[in-house]
C-alpha cells in the first residue's frame, strides 16, 4: 500500500512539474515588455486638425498593437475640396472641434533586432467618432449699431451661422512603418472606410459636404497619408 502511495505521488509530482514547465512556457510572452510610440499626423492640419496616435504592443502578441488617437480642431476651416467661389466668404469660417480614433493593427512580422516597436507591412482597422462646429457667414443684411454718443447707425454686415455635425465612422488600411533612426518612426498608410455624419443648421443641407475632405462628408473615402512618430519605450 505504501509502493503504490508512494508511486502515486511520483506520478502526480511528474505531472505537476510537466503542468508547471506548460504554464511558465505559455505565460512567458505575457512577460515581455510592452513597447509605446507617440505620432502626428501633419496632412490634417490643412483643416485645422492636430491629430495625435499612441500605439502599444501587447505583450502576448508583439505583432499586434492597439493604437488610440485623439483629435482637435481649432482654426480657420480648410476647404481642399471647394475652389475659389466668390459667393462664400470663406475669410471668416471657422472650426472647434474634437475626436477619437480606435485601431487594432496586425503586423506581419514582430518586433526584431535592437528595435523594441514592430515594423514593416500591417493590416488595420477600427472605428473613428468626430464632433465639429462650424461658424461662418452667408449674405448680408443691414444691422444697427450703436455709434460715438450711442447714436444708432446702421451697417451692412455678414450674416453669422453655425453648424454642428457629428460623423461616425469605420475604416481598414493597409500600412508601412519604418525607422528613421534609433527611436524616430515613419508610419505611411492607404485604406478605404465609410462615414455617416449629422448635421444641425438652419440650412435644409450641409453647407459642409463638397468631398471626403470635408467636415460633414458621409459615405466612402479612402484615407491615406503618412506620420511621424517617436518611440516612447
Amino acid at each position: 500500500m505504501q509502493v503504490c502511495t508512494r508511486g502515486a505521488w511520483l506520478a502526480w509530482g511528474r505531472w505537476a512539474g510537466c503542468l508547471a514547465l506548460v504554464l511558465l512556457s505559455w505565460r512567458a510572452p505575457a512577460q515581455a515588455p510592452r513597447s509605446w510610440s507617440l505620432k502626428f499626423t501633419p496632412q490634417h492640419v490643412v483643416l485645422s486638425g492636430y491629430w495625435l496616435e499612441v500605439e502599444r504592443t501587447r505583450s502576448s502578441h508583439p505583432n499586434q498593437t492597439f493604437t488610440l488617437g485623439p483629435q482637435l480642431y481649432a482654426g480657420p476651416t480648410g476647404r481642399p475640396d471647394v475652389g475659389y467661389d466668390p459667393s462664400r466668404l470663406a475669410f471668416d469660417e471657422t472650426v472647434r472641434g474634437a475626436g477619437l480614433q480606435a485601431q487594432h493593427r496586425f503586423y506581419l512580422a514582430a518586433a526584431g533586432g535592437q528595435r523594441a516597436y514592430p515594423t514593416g507591412l500591417y493590416l488595420g482597422y477600427g472605428p473613428q467618432i468626430q464632433f465639429f462646429r462650424l461658424n461662418f457667414s452667408r449674405g448680408w443684411e443691414w444691422r444697427e449699431e450703436a455709434g460715438p454718443g450711442g447714436l444708432p447707425y446702421l451697417v451692412y454686415t455678414p450674416v453669422r451661422h453655425h453648424e454642428t455635425v457629428l460623423r461616425l465612422g469605420v475604416a481598414g488600411q493597409v500600412g508601412y512603418q519604418l525607422p528613421l533612426a534609433r527611436r524616430v518612426l515613419l508610419d505611411l498608410y492607404a485604406g478605404v472606410g465609410v462615414r455617416h455624419s449629422t448635421y444641425w443648421s438652419v440650412f435644409e443641407a450641409s453647407q459642409y459636404r463638397s468631398g471626403p475632405s470635408d467636415y460633414a462628408h458621409q459615405g466612402i473615402y479612402f484615407p491615406a497619408g503618412f506620420k511621424l512618430g517617436v518611440a516612447l519605450r
